[in-house]
């Protein structure tokens, strides 16, 4: 593989990646073979080579964009790596030349990261909201649970139906999940309080170009996630267009975009170190994010490492996670008026009375 440099400025890059003639052949061939299983063969002279195969076959544009989509992505992972290029957008990808018998020719075109100047990411003040677990809390739990149960005034029922023996037991056992939800909550409201200040401390602009790409992915996964009818019911409830939707979700889209790419400068000035076992934990965290997530962790393993690009991706994740956590221990903290937790937590995990 080659990649040749064609065009370049501080915004964005144009380039070749050459495909040599023999993979590109090898694929057209596989490509071939799963389009033609439920065809007659029979009538296929079989003295017929793969290159004359291919040139009679009448869907050979087809299973040839095919082809370059499973071979595109680690040829185009080494070509920026070669070129040592940060692309931010999606590439955009034209085919230049697809001769059997010749190199496979593609023209990509990207933008890049924009250059930043960190002001600051050390020792900045951010004011965040403490998240208390109260009495109060606790006994609305509790109450709450009894109501579940239908024994607000037989606590023995209650235990019938619940592995505790006391309620006293019982009780220690909300209160320690609250705890948790309430520390958890904390220390979550300290980073955006951090992201925050950070974002203020370093402004620039972005292309719009990269704030749409950013509000479409962020669309994509609220419809992944609601599942794509449900989405479009909510938007034909609630009044909404696609273009009233872009609108809610892009303050986000540019808010994650810029905390993003602040996180990656850093990450390129202090050099986070990654280990195995960050990775191990990371990919144990997210098991069905990494394909089976019934396989071992060795064969997860191996599959990533297969896979172009992504314990590069896993990496990043990991650094950008530790920059994350070593601003905040270098932020000066003040806090606001505290919040208890249940004003914290989203309303289906509250037990209601």
């Amino acid at each position: 593989m080659s990649a040749t440099l064609l065009k370049a400025n501080k915004d964005e890059v144009t380039f070749l990646i050459q495909i040599d003639a023999k993979t590109f052949e090898k694929a057209l061939i596989e490509e071939y073979n799963k389009a033609t299983t439920l065809e007659d063969k029979k009538s296929v002279p079989a003295f017929l080579s793969n290159r004359a195969l291919l040139g009679q076959y009448p869907e050979l544009e087809k299973i040839a964009g095919k082809a370059l989509e499973k071979l595109m992505p680690s040829y185009y992972m080494s070509a920026i790596k070669e070129l040592g290029l940060h692309p931010i957008t999606f590439p955009k990808i034209m085919p230049r030349a697809t001769v059997l018998g010749q190199p496979c020719v593609i023209e990509v075109s990207v933008t890049l990261e924009p250059e930043l100047e960190l002001k600051q990411f050390e020792g900045l003040e951010a004011t965040y909201t403490p998240v208390l677990v109260t009495e109060d809390d606790l006994a609305q739990q509790m109450d709450g649970l009894r109501k579940q149960y239908n024994a607000e005034n037989d606590d023995s029922k209650l235990l019938e139906k619940l592995p505790f023996d006391s309620i006293e037991a019982l009780t220690e056992e909300i209160r320690g999940s609250l705890t948790t939800m309430a520390k958890e909550r904390t220390d979550f409201n300290r980073k955006e309080a951090v992201m925050k200040q950070l974002l203020e401390a370093n402004p620039f602009t972005l292309k719009e170009e990269i704030i749409e790409q950013q509000v479409m992915i962020e669309i994509n996964q609220i419809s992944k996630q609601m599942g794509p009818q449900v989405m479009e019911n909510y938007m034909k409830s609630s009044g909404r267009n696609m273009n009233d939707l872009k609108k809610e979700v892009r303050p986000q889209a540019e808010e994650t975009i810029k905390k993003n790419l602040l996180l990656s400068a850093i990450a390129e000035r202090i050099s986070p170190e990654v280990t195995e076992e960050d990775i191990k934990e990371a990919i144990s965290k997210h098991p069905g994010s990494f394909m089976d997530f019934a396989a071992d962790y060795e064969t997860r393993r191996k599959r990533i490492d297969e896979m172009p690009g992504a314990l590069e991706q896993i990496k990043h994740a990991i650094r950008i996670e530790k920059v994350a956590d070593y601003i905040v221990t270098k932020t000066i903290f003040h806090e606001d008026k505290a919040t208890t937790v249940l004003d914290e937590l989203p309303e289906h995990m509250k037990l209601h009375q």
